[in-house]
């Protein structure tokens, strides 16, 4: 066997190896319009794919029919990168956005390990789909008395946000109207971005026409933003959009 077929030998495998995990990180984990990475992502992102076509490179060099070694040395080779394939891998995994939790008036996005889950008494606040994260609600406390104590706890004991407690959450489907109070018209938004009227159109088009029946809200990820269209009668996700969500 030549070096080349040697190195193409590895480099297919490893092309599938990363072809099936690209499926699953941007359909499964990071799904639109999730796909924003911060740093850590970014560099597993890059971790794989250095280790993905750096190997078969190796394989190449060190490639030498009747070489003494050369199974060990192709070995080593492949336990290093899968290795490394292993480890971007599951950093991207325990990254990708688990809770899309609804707190005082924008959606917040955010990764398992940000949130305390022993704290979680509702097995469905972490029933998460197959693609995107679960949809929950933060609830204010309404008592004068519990509102200081989570003030203080917050400012002065540094204690999570409100969105970061699983004490304070709720299904986002039980709460969704309450929504709809800080939303703000679809129409404030096309108006506020030209760039964006035809996405908007498309989308007004596609869910009946009349673009007085939808809102929106703001999306935060940690490295990121985008536009959560509501129905502006029941408050119901209907879709998702990459546009700016700030309006002054």
């Amino acid at each position: 066997m030549s070096k080349s077929r040697a190195a193409l030998s590895h480099l297919w495998p490893s092309l599938l190896v990363l072809a099936t995990l690209a499926v699953l990180i941007l359909i499964a984990w990071y799904p639109y319009p999730f796909r924003q990475f911060g740093e850590s992502g970014k560099f597993a992102a890059l971790l794989i794919l250095a280790a993905v076509s750096l190997a078969p490179a190796l394989t190449w060099f060190v490639y030498r029919k009747g070489k003494r070694g050369l199974k060990f040395d192709l070995w080593v080779i492949v336990i290093i990168q899968l290795a490394a394939i292993a480890w971007g891998s599951y950093s991207l995994y325990q990254s990708r956005p688990y809770f899309m939790v609804h707190t005082v008036d924008r959606f917040e996005v955010f990764s398992k390990r940000d949130v305390d889950v022993t704290q979680v008494t509702d097995s469905r606040f972490l029933d998460k789909p197959l693609a995107g994260p679960i949809r929950l609600y933060a609830n204010m406390p309404v008592d004068p008395v519990a509102f200081q104590k989570f003030l203080k706890e917050v400012m002065f004991e540094g204690k999570p946000d409100l969105q970061y407690r699983p004490e304070f959450w709720s299904l986002y489907t039980e709460k969704q109207k309450m929504a709809l109070e800080k939303s703000r018209p679809l129409e404030d938004l096309r108006n506020a971005r030209p760039e964006s009227v035809s996405v908007i159109k498309q989308l007004v088009n596609k869910s009946g026409g009349d673009i007085s029946h939808l809102k929106f809200v703001p999306a935060l990820l940690p490295n990121g933003q985008f536009t959560v269209i509501l129905d502006a009668n029941s408050g119901e996700v209907v879709d998702m959009l990459m546009i700016d969500p700030w309006l002054k």
